[in-house]
């Protein structure tokens, strides 16, 4: 993906009290990136593997390690650090 195109989707969604941390949310939650708080290197990279704000993310598995999720039709596997900068807010009865 171009850069150019990156930098377009790196858009923020607009932040509410139901923002929390990609860490804490559950296996088997359905959840929707709204803002990554990260330098511009590491949002570069995540747009890159397709995390980018309005995207659907399922969490696949927690285990108090890395968390493995769902998101495009691929397989992510975050170290917990990355998956603190994430936000999310979760979604009801939504399709991954």
């Amino acid at each position: 993906m171009p850069s150019s195109q990156i930098t377009k989707t790196t858009r923020r969604i607009e932040r509410t009290h139901r923002d929390k941390p990609l860490s804490s949310v559950h296996r088997g939650e359905v959840v929707q990136l709204t803002h990554i708080e990260a330098g511009r290197r590491l949002g570069q990279r995540l747009a890159e593997l397709g995390l980018t704000p309005g995207v659907k993310i399922q969490v696949l598995h927690v285990n108090g390690g890395p968390i493995l999720i769902g998101v495009r039709g691929a397989r992510l596997a975050l170290g917990r650090g990355m998956a603190e900068k994430i936000l999310v807010t979760t979604l009801e009865d939504a399709d991954v």
